[in-house]
């Protein structure tokens, strides 16, 4: 059953017809973060405002910075999904995958898997639930952020969460898979068969299929939150009897829902150093060991990465009507393991669709050119992005680099959780990028404010004689 949603949770949801959140910066509420740094350069600054984001296509024409790139080693710590439910979002994950309340971060003094800001006429108009997935103290952070400040466009947050949501219903009642679940973050556990049965006698629908690798089966559960994001959750052992399994079928990408980097026994051992004990009988903790996202182009992804990444070895291959993209990153809090990452763009004949995945790229690409572009701006999509650590070189390094070849990025000093490079990514999902500031693009950062539309404090820009840039109205040009 889907958890219900509270009060203050159906309170914070925008309308399926509203065409922007809200404009300019709203009121106050009593609980604030704003990390101000001092004065940029002026010059850097204003310049930024001014410019708008430019043609796309520039995104994978030019240098990387190098020699940075050529040794840089990318290392995950977090996959962000903006959720318009994210109370219930994370009720799910807890429920389904066995995630648990984020412990660290925060503010020092407020529950740190909880933040809400941005207050208006008693509502919070941002609001994060954080989890953590994995085991071992954290394996990989989890966060569903909402936003009503940043830029949505005319299709909200809420609207695609809806109709993503009523795509897997109509997916889990026919027992067809649909491209849209691509999108997905993929959970390992020894035995699937606890799972299984408790998610039956939940009434929580799935899909249930098996794959092959040399020789060994893999049995997945494909399940969808009440927003529709979406999970797999895979294991090599399932009791016969529970669910009835079906195999991967040639239209839903057979090889992009098997582990390829490590077999069942290194699997099954990374389970055990995660959360301990002697068996994996009647256990329904999960472990994350891929990133799954659906694309519009693979030739896109790889462009991308062989440009401002060369050092990532990106492998393109095929499988059924699928062409992927594949690499693996390095786990932030485990050195010695890593996370499975894929792209997919889905040549099949999925039937009539108000929606593609192509559209869905085109909309989030939309949105960001008008409210972003290189050192400027923010968009409420920028909240779907992977945590990705840089240590080869400052940020500075690779900021030079995008901001000429086009890329939209904006980046925060954030006091004592580091520096930080929110950027477009690759086909509309994008990277965070952490690491730290050296101050050769420009002089200085500004703080994180949740409260505004391109989330620079206000004050930042006050410290420069300027007023804050007005957010852009797309309905004026």
């Amino acid at each position: 059953m889907q958890p219900k949603l509270d009060d203050d949770e159906e309170a914070s949801t925008p309308r399926m017809d509203e065409a922007s959140p809200l404009q300019g910066a709203p009121p106050r509420g009593a609980k604030r973060v704003s990390y101000l740094v001092p004065a940029l350069c002026a010059a850097a600054a204003v310049g930024a405002v001014a410019r708008r984001t430019t043609a796309s296509a520039a995104l994978y024409g030019q240098a990387s910075a190098a020699p940075c790139t050529d040794v840089e080693k990318l290392e995950i710590s977090k996959y962000t999904i903006t959720s318009s439910q994210p109370t219930a979002d994370a009720a799910f994950a807890q429920r389904v995958l066995g995630s648990v309340d984020q412990s660290y971060g925060g503010d020092g003094s407020d529950d740190p898997a909880v933040y809400e800001d941005c207050l208006v006429d008693g509502k919070y108009k941002m609001r994060i639930r954080k989890q953590t997935i994995g085991g071992g103290g954290h394996t990989m952070d989890l966060h569903f952020p909402y936003s009503q400040v940043t830029p949505h466009g005319p299709l909200t947050v809420q609207y695609w969460d809806k109709y993503q949501a009523n795509l897997n219903k109509e997916s889990f009642a026919t027992d067809v898979f649909n491209p849209f679940m691509h999108y997905s973050l993929v959970m390992y556990t020894p035995d699937l068969s606890y799972i299984a049965r408790k998610l039956t006698n939940e009434g929580e629908p799935f899909l249930a299929r098996r794959g092959f690798v040399n020789g060994q089966a893999y049995y997945t559960l494909v399940v969808g939150s009440p927003t529709g994001k979406v999970y797999e959750i895979t294991s090599p052992r399932l009791d016969e009897g529970i669910v009835s399994v079906k195999d991967w079928s040639a239209a839903e990408c057979p090889a992009c829902h098997v582990p390829r980097t490590y077999n069942k026994d290194q699997l099954d051992a990374w389970w055990y150093d995660n959360f301990g004990g002697d068996n994996f009988v009647e256990r329904e903790e999960t472990t994350p060991i891929r990133v799954s996202i659906a694309v519009s182009s693979v030739d896109k992804v790889q462009r991308y990465w062989a440009t401002h990444f060369p050092a990532l070895e990106v492998s393109v291959w095929e499988s059924g009507t699928a062409k992927v993209a594949s690499a693996n990153f390095h786990l932030a809090s485990h050195d010695k393991m890593s996370i499975e990452l894929e792209w997919v763009e889905n040549g099949h004949d999925f039937g009539p669709m108000k929606h593609t995945v192509s559209d869905f790229v085109a909309y989030q690409e939309s949105v960001k050119e008008e409210y972003a572009g290189p050192n400027i701006g923010w968009t409420a999509w920028y909240d779907r992005h992977l945590g990705v650590a840089i240590t080869a070189c400052p940020l500075d390094e690779y900021m030079k680099a995008w901001d000429a070849a086009g890329v939209a990025f904006h980046a925060h000093a954030t006091g004592t959780l580091g520096d930080h490079a929110w950027t477009e990514g690759v086909e509309s999902f994008g990277i965070e990028f952490q690491g730290w500031f050296d101050y050769s693009y420009q002089s200085n950062y500004a703080g994180f404010d949740f409260c505004t539309w391109n989330t620079d404090p206000h004050e930042f820009y006050y410290t420069i004689g300027e007023d804050p840039p007005a957010k852009p109205d797309p309905s004026a040009e």
